[in-house]
């Protein structure tokens, strides 16, 4: 059974970061073509791929409580304490800075409103915090320090 949640673990990560990180360097990719309506498209569909994404997160946490209970870790381990810690700053992230970005980006208007929505310095710091959080969290349950 172990062996079973960890693989779904690991699945659960590699298709949340895939649908959110990934799709993050794609619609970057796109927004510096400065095209609106390739933005505007990307974006939109995008948006559910996103929502899928953090709904996997979630899972992925939920899953991983699981496996770390089935291999008898203790959940007050500070290596585990880090990754609550960390896995809570990740989702937070995601559902108050990036999602209302994407939307800002959306809701947006072709020319100026455009471009500041895709310039939002709020978006490259979120990008920022969650490439380190997802870094740490890999650092944390292969090396799980303490």
């Amino acid at each position: 059974m172990s062996e079973g949640l960890l693989f779904l673990h690991l699945l659960l990560f590699m298709f949340s970061f895939a649908f959110t990180g990934g799709l993050g360097i794609y619609l970057q990719r796109v927004a510096r073509t400065g095209d609106a309506g390739a933005i505007h498209a990307a974006f939109r569909a995008a948006n559910p791929l996103s929502k899928a994404g953090g709904i996997g997160w979630i899972l992925t946490g939920v899953v991983g409580g699981a496996l770390a209970q089935a291999y008898g870790y203790d959940p007050a381990a500070p290596w585990l304490l880090c990754t609550y810690a960390i896995f809570a700053v990740l989702l937070l992230n995601g559902f108050l800075l990036h999602l209302p970005w994407q939307r800002r980006v959306l809701a947006a208007a072709p020319g100026p409103e455009l471009d500041a929505a895709l310039a939002a310095p709020i978006h490259k710091i979120a990008s920022a915090v969650s490439a380190v959080s997802v870094l740490a969290l890999i650092f944390l349950m292969t090396a799980r320090p303490g």
